[in-house]
């Protein structure tokens, strides 16, 4: 009997243990787990289909849990089926961790892009206690209107258990009708302004986005506007304006020195995220 008791004891702490171990490791709360990463990488493309920048075509992204992408990927991303398998295999598109906000080089073909990932042009994403909206700044010229501003209030109306709302855009749209913004669209943006389906247009977020981002950030939720049409003027920008607003864009010019991701560090348990720009040789 004694022999049983011990041996039975013996069976019970080695359950307890490997029942903690696992606990452990599942445990989100656990500090070895807290910290996550995310990365945004914007203008990968070359002049020719389906090659991107180098560097990033032999990038791992395992060390991270999104990856959010600013459009314009490839010279003509949609245009085939073949430059999408490229993106593909690289990005994973159909991944619900990887976010893509279009640019005009990835709009030829709207349902071919909607056949690899799955998703509208715009839509948003919750995960790790934040929101990411995902705009497509490419429809109506810059302007955010129709079923996207519908779809744009019914989140921001709504929003309540994140502790950080992410616009993920390709166009630098933010800097239109902004008294500090819209001199630097000819030196910071890739299309400049314009008319034109490449420009930053004449919009309307200053007018009826931004109020709305304001409010959430007035509610304690705050707010980070992440562009990507850059690269050739330059390749980081960073701003946070006098209402606590941030305002970031990274893009690449493909096959040049200095290229950087930026890459997003959340401690998910203390609600805090921070960023850096980091070469890509580094990530």
């Amino acid at each position: 009997m004694k022999i049983f008791s011990f041996y039975f004891l013996l069976f019970f702490l080695l359950i307890s243990t490997s029942s903690c171990r696992k606990n452990k490791k599942d445990n989100p709360a656990d500090p070895e787990h807290t910290i996550v990463k995310y990365l945004h990488l914007s203008h990968t493309r070359t002049n020719t289909n389906p090659t991107m920048d180098s560097t990033v075509e032999a990038m791992s992204f395992s060390a991270y849990d999104m990856l959010w992408l600013g459009g314009d990927l490839a010279s003509t991303s949609s245009s085939d089926d073949s430059t999408m398998n490229h993106l593909d295999s690289i990005f994973n598109l159909g991944s619900p961790n990887t976010l893509w906000s279009l640019g005009n080089h990835d709009y030829s073909d709207l349902q071919r892009v909607q056949n690899y990932t799955g998703r509208n042009p715009f839509y948003s994403y919750f995960k790790n206690g934040i929101t990411i909206i995902v705009l497509d700044t490419q429809d109506s010229l810059s302007n955010i209107i129709g079923a996207q501003k519908v779809f744009f209030d019914a989140v921001t109306d709504t929003l309540d258990r994140s502790s950080h709302l992410i616009v993920l855009l390709h166009k630098l749209i933010w800097m239109y009708g902004d008294s500090v913004f819209e001199p630097q669209i000819p030196s910071v943006t890739n299309g400049g302004f314009g008319n034109c389906f490449y420009c930053v247009n004449p919009n309307n977020f200053n007018t009826e986005i931004y109020p709305k981002l304001l409010s959430l950030k007035q509610r304690g939720i705050n707010v980070i506007c992440v562009g990507g049409d850059i690269g050739f003027n330059v390749k980081e920008f960073s701003h946070v304006n006098n209402d606590g607003i941030v305002f970031l864009a990274s893009g690449i010019n493909a096959g040049s020195s200095g290229n950087s991701g930026l890459v997003f560090s959340h401690d998910v348990v203390q609600k805090q995220l921070s960023w850096r720009f980091t070469p890509l040789e580094e990530l």
